[in-house]
């Protein structure tokens, strides 16, 4: 089996499907957003499957051959077409979590579509205009609220939108307020539904006591040869639990580059095994075993949502000794704390009143002493600034660590910072 780069895979790809009637997206291989969920990448309603080997991810050249193959031999008559049926509007937040990402391309192009309408519904509309839900509804023109099919067709010009790793923007036509699109290629999706649900069926069941997990593929973990699905109980048997043992090494220390982190449990979600030794970049020392997932939120997500929204986060970040002791955070974490302070409590004056609107809080500098951030009311037209000086911040911080130890100390969840609600009323 030869044993291909993602990139290279796009470019055999590309070049044997070059003369195929679909409009195809290889980037897709290179991509691989469904990577942690079922391990494949699924193109058209084929499946091909993601290798690991010596830590990178690769494919079988063959696989990507006679995919390509496929679909530069697929005939599709642009003259034999169907109409298309959208879904009405669904609220995400209402949402069953069971049906969240369930593979359908009907419901994909219409959030497209409804996204359009409410953008368009909100540039010609005052704010307080905008809880207005008329752009919710299927106009007589088959598109929702106000939304011509020129505006929709101009505002995703150029952008490659993707579903089953094709475009069906450009495949689809319009006749009296009703979509089209060719028969084979509605086909096609259909088929592309079945077989994305039927990876995600098998890729959800513990490999161990066979329990279903959640769909969006929470009970995956990394191995050494690909992603493998255990449910908590079964990954907290299997891996060993972190018990501190390198609290206070450095990172960059022998001690901890002879240790595997793979041979533990995540000390943050608890679920998954580890990928790697998390360690505070202020300090250089170890702070504990992550997943590839949990470390990647610490690193890459903002400060202020990796505290308001990690459970244990605090706790976590407190795992270096010298944090711990000086009862700090990264400074990182500082201005995220600022800003969450400043969401709270401040509000800009309408009629000798605050308003009870959250601010938007555009941008953060650090200058002469203090935190800079810009605030705006998109209710009331208003911008400001607000001043946090680093004592006030260090004294933000440090009442943060003694709660979140306090609360560990009195074994109830760590209370983490949180945005508060908007209301209405001014």
């Amino acid at each position: 089996m030869a044993q291909i780069s993602p990139r290279l895979a796009r470019t055999y790809f590309a070049e044997i499907s070059a003369a195929s009637a679909l409009p195809l997206d290889p980037d897709d291989l290179v991509r691989m957003v469904r990577l942690r969920q079922h391990g494949h990448v699924v193109i058209g309603d084929i499946a091909i499957r993601c290798y690991k080997h010596k830590s990178k991810w690769t494919y079988d050249e063959r696989d990507i051959r006679r995919a390509a193959q496929a679909f530069a031999d697929l005939r599709l008559d642009l003259d034999d077409v169907v109409e298309v049926q959208l879904p009405p509007y669904r609220d995400r937040d209402e949402e069953d979590l069971e049906e969240r990402g369930r593979a359908d391309w009907r419901e994909s192009i219409a959030s497209w579509m409804f996204w359009s309408a409410r953008h368009k519904h909100r540039l010609e509309r005052p704010a307080d205009e905008w809880s207005d839900d008329s752009w919710q509804r299927i106009g007589p023109g088959g598109l929702p609220g106000e939304l011509t099919w020129e505006e929709f067709t101009a505002a995703y010009s150029g952008r490659r939108q993707n579903i089953a790793s094709t475009r069906p923007l450009e495949l689809m036509t319009r006749s009296d307020g009703i979509l089209f699109l060719p028969r084979a290629y509605v086909e096609l999706l259909d088929r592309w539904e079945q077989v994305t649900e039927d990876l995600v069926a098998r890729a959800r069941i513990c490999s161990r006591c066979r329990a279903q997990g959640p769909r969006w593929g929470a009970w995956r973990t990394p191995s050494p040869l690909g992603y493998v699905t255990l449910c908590p109980p079964c990954a907290g048997a299997t891996f060993q639990r972190y018990t501190g043992h390198l609290r206070g090494v450095l990172y960059e220390s022998a001690r901890t580059r002879s240790t595997r982190a793979d041979g533990y449990l995540c000390r943050l979600c608890s679920e998954s095994r580890a990928a790697v030794w998390d360690h505070c970049h202020d300090h250089g020392l170890v702070r504990g075993p992550l997943c590839g997932s949990c470390n990647t939120y610490e690193g890459k997500s903002t400060a202020h949502s990796f505290l308001q929204n990690k459970e244990g986060a605090a706790l976590h970040l407190l795992e270096c000794r010298v944090c711990m002791e000086r009862r700090t955070l990264p400074a990182r974490y500082h201005a995220a704390l600022a800003r969450m302070h400043v969401e709270a409590t401040e509000r800009h004056i309408v009629r000798t009143r605050r308003c009870r609107h959250v601010p938007w809080i555009e941008d953060v500098e650090l200058a002469h002493g203090a935190y800079r951030f810009e605030l705006s009311c998109w209710w009331h037209k208003a911008t400001w600034t607000k001043d946090v000086t680093v004592a006030e911040t260090a004294t933000l911080v440090r009442t943060f660590v003694d709660q979140a130890l306090a609360a560990e100390q009195a074994g109830t969840v760590v209370p983490a910072p949180r945005r508060p609600a908007s209301d209405t009323r001014v």
